[in-house]
Parts: structure tokens; sequence; C-alpha cells
């Protein structure tokens, strides 16, 4: 009986000792795989480098826009609309100058009352600059003479229409040196435009209100 009782002993002595082995073994092989893994990709919490002092920021250069495009200057010959046969019943109320930099002056006769827009001819004349209906030259400043002809009064017989000065200075542009109104007779107007020289220039009409236009270029 004692020797079957060791033999009992010896074989759960035997089993707990391969159990054990084998755990073992379990354990060696899982932390091997463990540490055979990926290494997490560290992440940096620190705040972003900043230059050291005294060093200069960089500039950044501010988008540069593309200067306008200047209409077309036109020429230095006449421009003629319908003068002298179409007179109109529209009176002129106002003569002005305008400066549009670096593309051109402006010249604007403005006209009031119902009816069609006057002819015109706009055209450099040579001196001496003739007054008209009185037959008597004019000084008009200037080493050139852009002459605006227009079918319309201004003013007309009755006093209706423009009651400003014959001769104007103007002082909103620079090109333009006198404005001098040379006729106001029969149904039509005329006005002599002193320049610093003979330019380019461009004729429209525009309505409301209705005006005579003439843009005179810088180049």
């Amino acid at each position: 009986m004692r020797t079957a009782s060791r033999h009992i002993r010896t074989r759960s002595l035997g089993r707990v000792a391969a159990t054990a082995a084998l755990v073992a073994a379990a354990a060696m092989s899982l932390s091997a795989c463990t540490l055979a893994g990926p290494e997490p990709t560290p992440t940096s919490t620190a705040p972003p480098e900043s230059p050291p002092p005294g060093t200069p920021s960089p500039r950044t250069t501010p988008p540069q826009s593309e200067p306008a495009e200047c209409p077309d200057p036109g020429d230095v010959g006449a421009v003629e609309d319908g003068f002298p046969e179409r007179l109109s019943s529209l009176v002129g109320i106002d003569i002005r100058t305008g400066s549009h930099a670096p593309c051109f002056e402006r010249v604007v006769i403005e006209f009031a009352g119902s009816g069609a827009l006057p002819g015109y001819r706009v055209e450099y004349r040579q001196d001496p600059i003739i007054d008209s209906p009185r037959g008597e030259p004019v000084d008009v400043a200037g080493d050139a003479t852009l002459v605006v002809s227009a079918g319309a009064w201004m003013p007309n017989p009755d006093g209706d229409g423009y009651d400003g000065p014959r001769e104007i200075v103007p002082v909103n542009v620079e090109t333009i040196l006198e404005l001098e109104q040379i006729e106001n007779f029969e149904g039509m107007t005329m006005w002599a435009i002193g320049l610093d020289r003979e330019r380019r220039f461009t004729v429209e009409t525009l309505e409301n209100p209705s005006r005579l236009v003439v843009d005179i270029a810088l180049d």
C-alpha cells in the first residue's frame, strides 16, 4: 500500500511540473510578442521654437494691382457730327473741366431743355483765333487751341441758359489752360480751349443730362 501511494504522488508531482513548464513557456512567448511589436510614435507637445531675439520677421509683399488701362486717346484730326446743319432747341447751361489722371483731362458742355443734341465740330485752329461775329482776334492761353463748335445757343437771345463768364481759367486741370467763348450767334456756340501743346483728343455725347464731352489725352 505504501508503494502504490508513492507512485500516485510521483505522477501528481510530474503533472504539476509539466503544467508549470507550459505556463512559463506561454508567458515567455507572450512577452516576446509584446517586445517585438512596433513602438508607438512619440507625440511632441512642446511649443514651436521662436526665432532668436533680433531676428527680423519675414515680410509679406502685398499683391500689386495692375494699372488701369487708359481708353483710346484718339487723334489730332477734326471730329465732326452733323455740323453745322443740325441745330438744336437745347440751350447750353454750363461748361466745366475735370481731371482723369493719368489718362486724360475733360471739357464738358451741358445742355438743358427738350430736343436732340446739336451737331458739333472739334478741331485745332492756328492763330489768330477770331471772335465771331465781331471778327476780332482773341488771345487764348497756351501753345495750341482746340475749338469746339455746337449747333445750340449758350445762352439764347431771351437770356435762358449759360450765365457764366466768357473767359475761364480752370484750376482743377494742368494741360487745359483756358476756356474762352468766341461765338454765340445765330443758334451756334463756339469755345476755344487753350492747351499747353497739341494733344490727341476724342469726342462723345452723353444723355441724362445732355452733354458734349471732349477728352484730351495726357500722354
